[in-house]
């Protein structure tokens, strides 16, 4: 069974604004690829400070897509070494 939870560590100085701000960035975007109404009811996030990280459902569709948006985000602004991702079978941040 895969993965239900994507979870992002981001490097220190990473605000929580900045992280909350990409995700954001990243639902709106899977509004144009599912549609507003899926991609608010199937996204589901958790941000949390020091350090800084963020939990992704990505059980369906539209979370993976929110993942692979903040992934790609996140790379192409800070660099590849700006964060980690860890595979998380449960919802913990």
């Amino acid at each position: 069974m895969p993965a239900q939870f994507c979870k992002f560590v981001f490097a220190d100085g990473i605000s929580r604004s900045y992280v909350e701000n990409i995700i954001d960035q990243a639902v709106f975007l899977a509004g144009y690829a599912f549609g507003r109404d899926r991609a608010a009811r199937d996204s589901a996030s958790a941000v949390a400070d020091d350090p800084p990280r963020c939990l992704i459902d990505v059980s369906t569709d539209v979370g993976r897509y929110v993942a692979e948006g903040i992934a790609e985000s996140f790379t192409r602004l800070r660099g590849d070494r700006s964060f980690e991702i860890y595979q998380a079978d449960k919802w913990k941040l």
